[in-house]
C-alpha cells in the first residue's frame, strides 16, 4: 500500500507541478514541490526510501522535461538519501529539520543546475543565483512547512493501516 500511495502522490505532484502549480508562480519563479515531497518522506521513512522516492521523482522529471535521463535522478536520489540519514535523529513533530533540509536540498539542486549550465557555457552565475536560485529557495522553504505536514499525515495514515494489517498494536 505504501508504494501505491507514495507512487500515486509523486505522479499527482509531478502532473500538478507541470500544470496547475504553474499558476502559483511569483515573478516567474515556482516552488519545487518534488524536493518538498522527497525531503518529507526521506525524513519520515529513512535514507533507503528517501533515495527510492528521489529516483522515482527524478525519473518522472527526466522523462517529462529532461534532454537526458539521469541528472535529475542522481540529484533527487542524493537528496533523498542524505535527508533520510536524519530520520533517526529528530522528532517527527519537529518542523525545523524539514525546513533546514528543504533549504539545503533546494540549494543543492539549484547548484547542480548551475553547474550543468556552466558546462554548456550558458550562464551568468550572479544573475542566475540572484534572479532564480534565491527566490526559488525562499518560495520552496516557505511552502515546505505545509507540504511536510501533509506528508506527515499521509505517512501516519499509512503506518496505521500497516499496523492494522500486521495486527501490531
Amino acid at each position: 500500500m505504501r508504494v501505491a500511495v507514495i507512487g500515486s502522490l509523486l505522479v499527482v505532484v509531478h502532473t500538478l507541478s507541470a500544470t496547475l502549480f504553474q499558476n502559483l508562480r511569483i515573478g516567474n519563479i515556482a516552488p519545487n514541490f518534488m524536493i518538498m515531497i522527497i525531503v518529507s518522506f526521506a525524513l519520515l521513512r529513512g535514507s533507503k526510501e528517501g533515495a527510492l522516492v528521489g529516483v522515482v521523482a527524478g525519473l518522472l522529471n527526466d522523462i517529462s522535461f529532461g534532454l537526458t535521463i539521469g541528472p535529475t535522478i542522481i540529484s533527487y536520489a542524493a537528496i533523498g538519501y542524505v535527508c533520510g540519514k536524519f530520520n533517526k535523529n529528530f522528532y517527527r513533530e519537529n518542523f525545523i529539520i524539514p525546513f533546514i533540509c528543504t533549504m539545503f536540498s533546494s540549494l543543492f539542486y539549484s547548484c547542480t543546475n548551475i553547474f550543468s549550465l556552466m558546462l554548456r557555457g550558458k550562464l551568468s552565475f550572479v544573475y542566475f543565483f540572484k534572479a532564480i536560485v534565491i527566490p526559488e529557495l525562499i518560495y520552496t522553504i516557505t511552502i515546505s512547512l505545509i507540504v511536510y505536514q501533509i506528508a506527515y499525515l499521509i505517512n501516519e495514515k499509512i503506518e496505521i493501516s500497516e499496523r492494522k494489517t500486521r495486527n501490531i498494536f
